[in-house]
């Protein structure tokens, strides 16, 4: 089942440092939409995050997670992976993988040179005849 994902145009956005917040910064009672900001001592931007989570724009998609086969690492039905499939996979990644005829999210293994997936369940070896193929490497994920 496809999702589609309507974002709004970009909105102007305050941009407030850690250490520059204050108590005074909060939502207005009864106006939950608005954000004041005490002065104009804060600097307001357009913030694209598709610039600050994905790297290679032409290699990245994104998964809507269906799977709760990492759930105990984090990675919950309803969450969106950010995948890159120009990184190469190593020991220990989070990948998405097409296994056994099925798109899975598993966590690579590689035991004595051998790739292994781990999921919630456990460790599954992958055998030589075993309908394997790694689609890409999770580098985040936005949870919603």
């Amino acid at each position: 089942m496809a999702h589609t994902f309507v974002f709004e145009e970009f909105q102007t956005v305050p941009v407030v440092s850690l250490s520059d917040m204050t108590p005074y910064m909060q939502v207005e009672e009864g106006n939950p939409l608005n954000f004041p900001i005490p002065g104009e001592e804060f600097n307001f931007m357009r913030l694209d995050l598709s610039r600050a989570l994905i790297r290679h724009p032409g290699n990245t998609f994104f998964v809507h997670l269906t799977d709760d086969s990492l759930a105990e690492a984090g990675y919950s039905p309803g969450d969106i992976a950010i995948v890159d499939r120009q990184v190469s996979p190593r020991h220990r990644d989070v990948i998405i993988a097409y296994l056994e005829g099925e798109f899975t999210i598993r966590r690579l293994k590689i035991v004595d040179d051998m790739p292994a997936v781990e999921s919630d369940e456990g460790i599954e070896e992958i055998e030589p005849d075993t309908d394997f193929t790694i689609w890409g490497v999770v580098k985040d994920v936005i949870r919603v």
